[in-house]
This record gives structure tokens, C-alpha cells and sequence, in this order.
């Protein structure tokens, strides 16, 4: 891992363990030391890890520990099966033994299950994407941000819209697995960073070139392919599956891809290739820490132990 130009994710707790090696130690603390969201996360990995060792055992309720194996297997048969024969040996172990389990050690079942958690599926409004992107630029533009004007061939909005944005974003604090590359292909720059209109957990990138605009939205989730608009084709987006909007109204300036539990959609003025040229610049997602995966399993365990 190279902690100096990424933060450290499921090394932290690696480190907590004393699982590293001594250079990569060395190597993680030094980051840690100079990074205070690492910091923070490390204290809260370190709390969590206290707190489930500390649970009292309690009884869960009746078909709880069968529910979420049959959760993580299906997860998992979902992946290939990495983690299920590290889960389901676990969870038979204990009902053969007839004892019952504690909360803690249905924690620890789930833990062992992290990377077979499903992203929830995500239905892209990409029209409403387009609407978006014109409002934010024309928003941007009158408040001196940027100097755009589309050209002849500007994409215009399927509805009137009205010059708005989203909340602003800190890019300092942005959590995994978004990503805000300063730089795209064919020289676009980022100018701003916005929450996502419509979605409490994605954000939106505005960027722009020589008097283009270009808008990159970003949300957690696995996409429908089945309920992207008529007019449209599947293609690879670097190594990605996705989609290209051909429709006459936007002359293929809307690209949409999925990777990694991450839908992206990105909207352009530039006419020709320059979209699908930009989507295809966009790094992969942030691998996400070890301390986000938890609070994932944390809800799915919450629901689970419910009435």
C-alpha cells in the first residue's frame, strides 16, 4: 500500500491487530499522524472493537442467526462463494454446539461476511441528470464561476429549468468510494463539487473547458440497466459495463457505467466523442475503509435483529 498518496483502509485495523509488517506500520502511522480523518477513524475502529468485545451475551431473537447466514450465503453464492466457507462453517459450529449466541459473536459472523453485502440497486433519472447539469451551469455561470456558453450545439434541458445548486461539498473530507479527479480527458477542470439533488448519499462534479460544461454525478448502488431510457446502447467504460444515451435530444453526451458499487453518470455540452472520452478518464472508486463497511453491516445487523 502506498499510505502516501491513499489513505489507509482496512489497514488500520491490520494495524490494530499487529498484523503488518514493520515498514508498512511505520508506514501507516506516519499517515495517520498527518492525516486527523485517518486519526479519527482509527479512534473509532479502536472504540468499536472495545464495544463488541464488551457485549454482554444476550439470546437474539428466534431465526436471527439462520436469517443472516441465509443472507450471507446467498451474498456470497452471488460472488462466486469467497466468504461463505469462512461464514457457514462458523454459524453450524455454534447451532450444533446448542448454545446460544451472543450479539457479539453475531457481529463477528457478519464481519466475517463484509465483502458480500449488496449495493442497493440504483435507477439513474438521467433526463433528470441533464435538467441538472443545465441548471447548475447556468447557476455557476451568472455567479462568475465559470465562463461557459455550449457552443452551437449546447445540450439543452428536457424541462425549463431554473439556475440552481446543490449544497457545496468538501472535497477535503470526501469519504470513499467517490472521487474527484482535478483533471479529466480533454482538458476539462473541475470548478465545483455538490451534493447530489436527489440522492442524500451522491455527490455531483461540475467541470468545464474552453466553454464546455461537463457534470459527473456519482451514487453508491448497483445500476438497472432495465430502467435506463429507449434510445440508448451498451458499452465498455474503461473496463466498465455502460451505457450511452443516442437518442437525437442528447446525440450521445449522456454516459452512465456502474463499478464497484458506484453509478456514474456523466453529462456534457461538448458534441462527439469528448463525453464517453471523459467517462472513461474517471479513476475507480475509492476502496472504502474497513470502519464504512462495519456501519453498513451495523444497519443490515439492526434490521435483522428488529421485530
Amino acid at each position: 500500500m502506498n499510505v502516501a498518496g491513499d489513505h489507509p483502509g482496512d489497514e488500520l485495523s491490520a494495524l490494530l491487530d499487529g498484523e503488518l509488517e514493520l515498514d508498512e506500520a511505520i508506514a501507516v502511522r506516519t499517515h495517520v499522524e498527518g492525516c486527523p480523518a485517518c486519526t479519527e477513524e482509527l479512534h473509532a475502529l479502536r472504540a468499536t472493537r472495545l464495544a463488541v468485545r464488551t457485549l454482554p451475551g444476550v439470546d437474539p431473537a428466534s431465526g436471527v442467526m439462520a436469517a443472516m447466514v441465509e443472507r450471507l450465503r446467498a451474498g456470497a453464492l452471488h460472488h462466486g462463494g469467497h466468504d461463505v466457507a469462512r461464514v457457514i462453517p462458523l454459524a453450524a459450529r455454534r447451532r450444533r454446539a446448542g448454545a446460544a449466541a451472543s450479539v457479539a459473536a453475531t457481529v463477528a459472523l457478519v464481519v466475517l461476511g463484509l465483502s458480500v453485502l449488496e449495493p442497493e440497486v440504483y435507477r439513474p433519472g438521467v433526463s433528470d441528470a441533464v435538467d441538472r447539469h443545465a441548471a447548475s451551469v447556468e447557476a455557476m455561470a451568472a455567479g462568475g464561476l465559470m465562463r461557459v456558453d455550449g457552443g452551437n450545439e449546447k445540450l439543452r434541458p428536457f424541462e425549463p429549468v431554473t439556475p440552481t445548486t446543490a449544497p457545496s461539498l468538501d472535497l477535503r473530507a470526501l469519504p470513499a468510494p467517490f472521487s474527484a479527479p482535478e483533471i479529466l480527458a480533454g482538458g476539462y477542470r473541475l470548478v465545483e463539487a455538490f451534493a447530489h439533488p436527489s440522492h442524500p448519499e451522491g455527490l455531483q462534479l461540475v467541470y468545464e473547458w474552453d466553454g464546455y460544461a461537463l457534470s459527473v454525478f456519482e451514487t453508491p448502488g448497483q445500476l438497472d440497466f432495465d430502467a435506463l431510457p429507449a434510445g440508448g446502447k451498451r458499452i465498455e467504460v474503461g473496463g466498465a459495463d455502460g451505457w450511452r444515451w443516442e437518442s437525437p435530444q442528447v446525440a450521445g453526451r449522456v454516459v452512465v457505467y456502474e463499478q464497484d458499487g458506484l453509478v456514474v453518470t456523466v453529462v456534457g455540452d461538448e458534441p462527439g466523442e469528448a463525453v464517453l472520452d471523459a467517462a472513461r478518464s474517471i479513476p475507480p472508486p475509492r476502496s472504502r475503509s474497513l470502519g464504512q463497511r462495519l456501519g453498513d453491516v451495523g444497519a443490515e445487523l439492526l434490521e435483522a435483529l428488529g421485530p
